[in-house]
């Protein structure tokens, strides 16, 4: 080897030039002191490291969209477990509200019924009347309210125990709600009271009701100790036009009642 040959042959070896036959430009090499790890901004906004194999770069792309698109479905999918919880928690609590109202209507009808005989008790008859007394007075209608007292209850009870009272005063509250309309009403006030009110009509056709519901009464029968009871009642009636209250038409028709009963009712008790 000349000494031509011995001085290019360094510079080859030296990087200074390229072999002959060769285009001659810098000969890239790897260092062996970078890192092959993946760069912490997403690659699409990052070049690639300096020396990266091009398939090597490609999978850590692929990689990439993989995990941006695994990101995306993991918070689809806690949103719609938020939003799901959120609506089993607005069912949950819609169901409790309706159920405290209905609760709420429950204990309303219960504090407005007698307990004994379903009917409406006093205070039920104060919500009716008040209702109806202020509808009669805006369309000037009438009606008639009726006041109907058992004879002689307490001998009853002493003579037959408080059930066979308790079952005559059932008896007596099924007669009356059989005679009525569906637009009238009926209430135990206390005891052996009741009243009832029907609407739509005068004091005449009141008063031929309250003789049907005073018949049947009597014609019923109640019977305890193999001993056949004859029931007795008093029964009156006054009329309303809207412009009296509820005290002014219970003492009138208390008064009637009264009146009624004075003198002409045989006492309760054994045929």
């Amino acid at each position: 080897m000349t000494i031509a040959d011995r001085r290019q042959d360094h510079m080859c070896r030296s990087g200074r030039m390229a072999p002959v036959g060769k285009k001659s430009g810098p000969v890239l090499r790897s260092d062996p002191r970078m890192p092959l790890t993946m760069p912490s901004a997403p690659f699409a906004q990052s070049p690639l490291p300096m020396g990266l194999d091009p398939d090597i770069g490609a999978h850590l792309e692929d990689m990439s969209v993989v995990l941006k698109s695994s990101l995306h479905r993991q918070t689809a999918a806690r949103h719609w477990q938020l939003i799901n919880r959120i609506i089993a928690y607005a069912a949950s609590a819609e169901q409790h509200i309706s159920e405290q109202q209905q609760r709420i209507r429950e204990l309303e009808a219960l504090s407005s019924t007698d307990e004994l005989t379903g009917l409406a008790n006093r205070r039920g008859l104060i919500e009716f009347a008040n209702r109806l007394l202020a509808t009669a007075r805006r369309h000037q209608e009438q009606g008639v309210l009726c006041y109907l007292d058992l004879n002689d209850f307490k001998k009853i009870n002493d003579a037959f125990g408080h059930e066979t009272g308790d079952r005559a005063l059932c008896l007596l509250a099924e007669t009356i709600r059989k005679n009525l309309r569906s637009s009238d009403f009926v209430a135990r006030i206390g005891g052996d009271e009741f009243i009832f009110i029907l609407t739509h009509t005068n004091t005449e056709n009141g008063r031929l009701r309250a003789a049907i519901i005073e018949r049947e009464i009597t014609a019923a029968d109640l019977a305890a100790r193999d001993r056949k009871i004859r029931l007795s009642v008093s029964i009156g009636v006054t009329g309303y036009d809207g412009k009296t209250t509820l005290d002014d038409l219970l003492r009138r028709a208390d008064e009637d009642m009264y009146h009624n009963k004075h003198g002409r009712k045989k006492p309760a008790g054994q045929d």
